[in-house]
């Protein structure tokens, strides 16, 4: 483990580990990528984009903005450590 530090946007503490001299953050699950929110909150109008609900409708309907929505689909997409795939080199 190399550090940890507290998350003022999300109220949580995120460690940071070291594998092979390369420093990696590990974030819980629940979080979203670059801590901009947490799953259960925006959960229900992900769904909805499912069904192409403009984004437009998704600001009318939860209050955050277009753009929000825009990058947090674009950033779901995000690699993390757990889960990546590793070639062999």
């Amino acid at each position: 483990m190399k550090d940890k530090y507290y998350s003022k946007r999300q109220s949580i503490i995120i460690r940071r580990i070291v594998v092979a001299g390369i420093a990696y953050t590990i974030r819980p699950s629940f979080v979203t990528p670059y801590l901009t929110a947490r799953v259960d909150e925006i959960e229900p109008y992900l769904f909805l984009r499912k069904f192409n609900v403009p984004f437009w409708a998704l600001e009318r309907l939860s209050g955050k903005s277009m753009t929000f929505w825009y990058r947090l689909e674009g950033h779901l997409g995000s690699f993390s450590l757990v889960g990546t795939t590793i070639a062999q080199p």
